[in-house]
């Protein structure tokens, strides 16, 4: 490339600049052009990525500087509430208390709801299961007592914090008591004799030596660790065979043969008029009754037993 630089002073605008400079490449030197272009580009990309990495360490920077300011404001915080808290609960003393047989049976209840409703094609999968046998009764005394200190130091003071801990014992529930058949007093009289009262008891209870229980099915050789677990058991196993475990009878089926009817008789027995059934299932059946008996449909409205209803 020739350039005449003799009257630089006179040409002033007209001095060859960068355009100039890649016109002439691209037609007199058309290699060192494509090499000039992919520089330029390169370079810009860099300039690019450089400021956008500098945009964002600078916008990290300043949300990790909020970030950590409101934590440290949050611990202050706590550290200032923990020790009123813990100055109350050091008085707190908890007597002891009966544990409810109900209120525990409805927790289990829960739980054996949750399993049965894994089980496909189960009778019952939105009820609850109760136990034949009541349970004893849950004991339970703690003491909370200060037994040392921790320090906490902050940016601008020094925070002594009481370390609480539960001094106490816990009396666990008496094992599973042998199954006794529930009374159903109250029940029609035509209720009371679809009712069989098992010739052999549908479970006993095996103590080992060592202390621990093993539930036996009394129905087939299935062995169990808990209560529940029978429980689970024969409502998927044994309801077929016209068992309802809730009650602990047998359902009378004369006129029905197939598995199909007897699943329809069981179902209708829990739902109906189980004397057993849980608080849900009977606040069910009162509404259903209610609306049978507002439509004059009094026939219908006697299929449905409410225990202590006259």
């Amino acid at each position: 490339m020739e350039l005449n630089y003799e009257n630089a002073d006179q040409i002033g605008p007209n001095l060859p600049n960068l355009a100039d400079l890649k016109k002439y490449l691209r037609e007199e030197k058309p290699l060192y052009y494509q090499v000039l272009e992919e520089y330029l580009r390169r370079a810009a990309h860099l300039i690019n990525e450089l400021g956008a990495k500098l945009e964002r360490s600078e916008r990290q920077a300043h949300d990790e500087g909020k970030v950590g300011e409101r934590q440290r404001e949050n611990e202050e915080q706590l550290v200032l509430h923990l020790p009123e808290h813990q100055q109350c609960e050091e008085q707190e003393m908890i007597e002891p208390v009966p544990a409810l047989v109900h209120d525990e049976v409805e927790g289990v209840e829960e739980d054996e709801a949750t399993e049965l409703r894994q089980v496909p094609h189960e009778l019952f999968l939105n009820e609850e299961v109760i136990d034949a046998v009541p349970r004893a009764a849950l004991v339970v005394r703690r003491r909370r007592e200060v037994t040392r200190t921790r320090e906490i130091v902050l940016r601008s003071r020094t925070v002594r914090v009481p370390i609480v801990e539960e001094i106490g014992h816990e009396v666990a529930p008496a094992s599973p008591q042998a199954f006794h058949v529930p009374v159903v007093e109250g029940l029609p009289a035509h209720y009371q004799e679809l009712l069989v009262e098992p010739e052999i008891d549908p479970y006993t209870v095996i103590r080992n030596g060592d202390g621990s229980v093993i539930i036996g099915c009394g129905i087939c050789p299935k062995q169990f660790g808990t209560l529940k677990g029978w429980r689970i058991h024969a409502a998927k196993m044994h309801t077929q065979n016209g068992f309802c475990h809730k009650c602990g009878h047998f359902v009378k089926m004369p006129q029905v043969r197939s598995a199909e009817e007897v699943a329809a008789m069981m179902e209708l027995h829990s739902l109906e008029w189980c004397p057993k059934a849980t608080k849900a299932v009977i606040d069910d059946r009162a509404a259903k009754r209610r609306r049978l008996e507002l439509v004059g449909r009094n026939d219908e409205a006697e299929h449905y037993y409410i225990p202590g209803a006259q």
